[in-house]
C-alpha cells in the first residue's frame, strides 16, 4: 500500500514538475518574443515601474532556470521551492493591484494575457498551490518543507510590498524617465470647428472660452464650455497709432487686456462692451511675454539692458505704474537669453506662477510677488539646454547656430496640476505612438510630484498645437479643431 501511495506521489510530483516547466518555458519565449511589449507593459505597472530594466531581465532568468532545474531530478525539489516563491510573488503582485493600487495596468505573459485579472489571480493561486504539494510530496523531512514554504511565503509578500511602496516612491519624485500610462484617464466628449489655424486660447471664466486671432488681433471669438454656443467680439482701441508687432490678448473676466511688448504698450478694458483704454505706453519697458495676475498685476519677461539676459518681473497698476523684478528666479546656464526661454503660467486657483523652460528638465514656481517656492524637474534627463549660441560680432547679436533639443514645447495649469506636452520620447515607449499623438505629462506643482501621462492624438497628421484646462476638462486645440477631453477625477483632480 505504501509502495502505491508512493508511486502515486511520485507521478504527481512529475506531472506537476512538467506544468509547471511548460508554464515558465511558454511564458518566459512568449516575453522574450515580445520583449519590447513585455518592458512597455511593466512600465506601466504601479509595483515595478520604476524597476522595469531589472525585473524584465531577471523574470526571464529565473523564469528559463526553474524550467532546467526542474528537469534534472536531483535539482528538482529546490525548483519546486523557487517555483512556489515564484508563483507566490505573482499573486502576491496581482492581490496588490486589484486591492491597493491606484489603477489596473494590462497583463502581461503569452496565455496570461488572454486572462483577466481575477481569472490570472485563481490560475497563479492554482499553480503556487501545485508547486506546495509538490514540494511536500518530493521532501524527505516535511516538516522542514513546512517550514521553508512558510519562510519563503513571508519574504516573496513582503518583496512585493517594498516594491510597491519604493517604486511608487520613485516613479512620483525621482522617475527615472518612465512615463506611466492610466487606461480610461481621459475620454474625448466634444469638439468644435475654430475657422483657422491662427486661434490662440486668450482666457476663461469658467463657462465661456476666449480666442485670440493671431492674424487678425482685435477679434475674439468665444464658446461656451460645451462647445455649442459661439459668439464674435471686436476690440475697438482708445488709440490705434503704434507700430503693432506681436499683439496678443488676454482674458480674465470681467477684465481683458491687450499687449504688445515691441511697443511697449499694454490696454485694459471690460468685456461688458470690449473697449480698450491704454494702462501703460510711452516708457521703456519692453517685453516678450506677460500674464494676468490680478486685476491690477501683470507678470511678464523681458531683457536686462547691460547683460541682455531674460529677466522675470511684474508690472502693477495703481496711482503709478510700479516696476518691480525678480532677477533670482531664471537661472543662466549657456547665454541668459536663450537657454532661459520658456513658458509662462498663472494658476488662479492656487494663486501659483509658474514658468517652464523650453530646453531643459525645470519648472518654477513662485506665488502672485514672484517670491520663489520651490523648482521642480520634469521626468526626462535634460538637465542641461542643448543649444549651441552663434555671436554675430558686426551686429552684436545672438542666434542659435543649430536646431535646439526642445524638452518641453507646451504647458497648461489648473489647480496645482501641471500639464506639459513634452517633446521627448522615455524609457520602454513605443515609438509607433510618437508618429500618433502627443505626449502631455501631468504633475501635482503642491507636492512636486510626477502623476501620469496621457496620449492626445493627431488630427490628420496634425499635431497638438494648444491646450488648456477648465475644472477637469482639457482642450486641445489641433489644427483648426478644438477638441474637449474629461479627466478622470480619480488620476487627476486634486490627488
Amino acid at each position: 500500500m505504501k509502495i502505491k501511495v508512493t508511486n502515486l506521489k511520485s507521478i504527481l510530483v512529475e506531472i506537476i514538475s512538467i506544468l509547471l516547466m511548460i508554464l515558465f518555458v511558454y511564458s518566459a519565449l512568449s516575453k522574450l518574443l515580445e520583449f519590447q511589449n513585455f518592458q512597455a507593459q511593466l512600465g506601466q505597472s504601479p509595483l515595478i515601474s520604476a524597476y522595469t530594466g531589472f525585473v524584465s531581465y531577471s523574470v526571464l532568468i529565473v523564469e528559463f532556470l526553474i524550467a532546467l532545474l526542474l528537469a534534472i531530478p536531483k535539482s528538482r525539489y529546490i525548483a519546486l521551492l523557487a517555483s512556489f516563491g515564484l508563483m507566490l510573488m505573482f499573486t502576491a503582485y496581482i492581490i496588490v493591484i486589484l486591492n491597493y493600487s491606484s489603477f489596473v495596468p494590462c497583463s502581461c505573459g503569452g496565455i496570461l494575457e488572454e486572462m483577466g485579472w481575477k481569472e490570472h489571480l485563481i490560475f497563479n493561486i492554482a499553480f503556487t498551490i501545485l508547486a506546495a504539494i509538490a514540494s511536500l510530496f518530493i521532501a524527505t523531512n516535511k516538516s522542514k518543507t513546512n517550514l521553508k514554504l512558510i519562510i519563503i511565503a513571508i519574504i516573496c509578500s513582503a518583496v512585493i510590498v517594498i516594491l510597491y511602496f519604493y517604486s511608487e516612491h520613485t516613479m512620483h519624485r525621482e522617475n527615472p524617465f518612465i512615463r506611466r500610462f492610466i487606461q480610461g484617464a481621459t475620454t474625448q466628449t466634444a469638439e468644435a470647428e475654430l475657422t483657422n489655424n491662427s486661434k490662440y486660447f486668450a482666457g476663461t471664466d469658467g463657462k465661456t472660452i476666449y480666442f485670440g486671432d493671431s492674424q487678425a488681433p482685435l477679434h475674439i471669438l468665444a464658446y461656451d464650455t460645451i462647445l455649442k454656443t459661439k459668439r464674435q467680439y471686436k476690440i475697438q482701441l482708445e488709440r490705434e497709432n503704434f507700430p503693432f508687432v506681436s499683439v496678443q490678448v488676454r482674458i480674465a473676466p470681467p477684465y481683458f487686456y491687450l499687449m504688445d511688448g515691441t511697443v511697449p504698450v499694454i490696454y485694459k478694458g471690460n468685456i461688458s462692451d470690449w473697449k480698450a483704454k491704454l494702462v501703460m505706453y510711452d516708457n521703456n519697458y519692453y517685453f516678450s511675454k506677460a500674464e494676468i495676475i490680478a486685476p491690477d498685476k501683470i507678470a511678464f519677461r523681458a531683457q536686462q539692458l547691460k547683460t541682455l539676459y531674460n529677466i522675470l518681473g511684474t508690472f502693477t497698476f495703481k496711482d503709478t505704474l510700479q516696476v518691480k523684478y525678480a532677477p533670482q528666479l531664471l537661472q543662466k546656464q549657456i547665454d541668459g537669453f536663450f537657454d532661459t526661454d520658456g513658458m509662462m503660467q498663472f494658476d488662479r486657483q492656487s494663486q501659483k506662477f509658474i514658468y517652464t523652460y523650453y530646453y531643459r528638465n525645470q519648472f518654477i514656481v513662485a506665488d502672485n510677488n514672484l517670491n520663489l517656492i520651490h523648482r521642480g524637474n520634469t521626468i526626462d534627463t535634460t538637465t542641461k539646454a542643448k543649444l549651441k549660441v552663434a555671436h554675430i560680432k558686426e551686429t552684436g547679436q545672438r542666434k542659435i547656430a543649430s536646431l535646439p533639443a526642445t524638452v518641453n514645447q507646451l504647458t497648461t495649469v489648473s489647480n496645482n496640476l501641471l500639464f506639459v506636452n513634452s517633446k521627448l520620447i522615455g524609457r520602454y515607449e513605443p515609438k509607433e505612438m510618437w508618429k500618433q499623438a502627443s505626449i502631455v505629462d501631468v504633475y501635482n506643482i503642491e507636492k512636486n510630484t510626477y502623476l501620469s501621462s496621457i496620449y492626445i492624438y493627431d488630427i490628420n497628421k496634425t499635431k497638438l498645437k494648444e491646450m488648456f484646462v477648465i475644472d477637469n476638462y482639457l482642450y486641445a486645440v489641433i489644427g483648426h479643431k478644438l477638441h474637449k477631453y474629461q479627466l478622470n477625477k480619480k488620476h487627476f483632480i486634486n490627488k
